[in-house]
């Protein structure tokens, strides 16, 4: 069996829903990190557990600049986003608890670039 298998369509439309409320509760200015601008902050996905108890949700600055105090600081006010879950009518038996994460799939892509841009590959892709 596999382990990871690919998410229902009923997981990728909650995760959509729990990105949206965190953008709109960020947006309100609901929460606040001192001398930083959060509309700088971009939430990539959520992913939702199969229980749909726990959400990941992805995040990233803007220019990557103070990756890991924004991640603390996210995950010490997670209890806002979780009150605002809470809020809305969603059709589930549970309120998915957030943990928040950075995404590197921007450094990723950074660090694959680099490799197609490199003299060798270059050189090998023209033979």
């Amino acid at each position: 069996m596999l382990k990871d298998k690919m998410p229902t369509q009923r997981q990728l439309r909650y995760s959509e829903v729990i990105r949206r409320i965190i953008s709109d509760t960020i947006s309100k200015g609901n929460i606040y990190i001192d001398q930083f601008d959060l509309s700088n902050i971009t939430i990539s996905f959520v992913k939702v557990s199969k229980d749909f108890k726990f959400a990941s949700v992805y995040i990233m600055p803007l220019g990557g600049l103070n990756k890991e105090f924004i991640l603390k600081k996210f995950n010490e006010n997670k209890y806002i986003f979780n009150k605002a879950i809470s809020k809305e009518k969603l059709k589930s038996k549970y309120t998915p608890k957030v943990k928040f994460f950075l995404d590197d799939t921007f450094e990723a892509i950074d660090k694959i670039d680099k490799l197609l841009n490199n003299k060798k590959i270059i050189r090998d892709l023209k033979k």
